[in-house]
């Protein structure tokens, strides 16, 4: 995926043909949304390029950004991809046998975020965190750092970060600093591991949130489907009911979200027993 008018040029257009089979994609349209959903592949923004292997493997996901969206560019992005020694499934390759450069860790931790693998991104972007010493937290590129690869808030690195947003705000642009923290914060309220959080951990999240300025009950309805959860995972259904109660404070609840509520409330009991929210 390109801006046109590049991908138009004849020379682009011979270099493709030559050396890859391309389809251009259109994500506002719903079938390509759902192929990048079921191949795992999250575009960080328009154009990206996606390379497979001719085995249907993901072997390397690059934004182009417009200093590189040329001829030129376009084609070293490439280059690059398709060469099994250089490109991210390369870089994976060295980290996995014990490389601990940075610049390779750090395209590992890109690859990571680009193909949903949170574990592995969590694994090698706690690796950098902590190659980062504290007096280079507010430098560009630990900024950088959280800014593009984090997605998870368990580092020292993130933790200076939220405590202390008016001396990042000084030196990068506000609305970008308040977007990474609240970017990073989400990812880990909404990853596959969530529902092993404590309670500890949850309210750690929310306490980020509030140093944001997110309005209370924008944070109550962010995390109240993972606190239910959370509690059915442990059979706890009274303090799941009693969560789903306060967070209504006695309002009437929507039907849709009343049918959610109770399907979730009853998943372990018997089907004649009736929903703990029916009055």
């Amino acid at each position: 995926m390109a801006y046109d008018k590049t991908l138009r040029d004849p020379k682009i257009k011979s270099y493709l043909s030559t050396n890859f089979l391309a389809f251009q994609l259109d994500l506002s349209k719903r079938e390509n949304g759902l192929f990048l959903r079921k191949n795992k592949i999250f575009v960080p923004s328009t154009p990206s390029f996606i390379v497979f292997s001719p085995e249907g493997k993901v072997i390397n996901v690059e934004p182009v950004g417009d200093e590189t969206n040329t001829i030129d560019g376009i084609q070293m992005i490439l280059n690059k991809a398709k060469d099994m020694n250089k490109n991210m499934v390369a870089n994976l390759k060295k980290f996995d046998a014990g490389d601990q450069d940075f610049d390779n860790m750090l395209s590992v931790a890109l690859f990571a975020r680009y193909t949903m693998d949170t574990v592995k991104n969590m694994e090698v972007v706690n690796k950098l965190a902590n190659s980062v010493k504290p007096d280079q937290y507010l430098d560009k590129m630990s900024f950088l750092l959280m800014q593009r690869v984090m997605l998870d808030t368990d580092n020292k690195l993130f933790q200076f970060f939220i405590q202390n947003l008016p001396a990042y705000k000084k030196k990068f642009d506000s609305l970008e600093v308040k977007q990474t923290a609240e970017n990073v914060l989400m990812s880990s309220l909404y990853c596959s591991r969530a529902r092993k959080y404590s309670t500890g951990k949850i309210d750690q999240i929310k306490s980020g949130l509030r140093l944001l300025g997110v309005p209370e009950n924008q944070i109550a309805t962010r995390c109240i489907v993972l606190e239910v959860l959370i509690d059915l995972g442990q059979q706890n259904i009274q303090a799941a009911t009693g969560k789903i109660k306060t967070y209504y404070q006695g309002k009437p609840i929507p039907e849709k979200e009343m049918d959610f509520w109770c399907t979730q409330l009853k998943r372990n009991q018997k089907a004649e027993m009736p929903c703990p929210l029916t009055p």
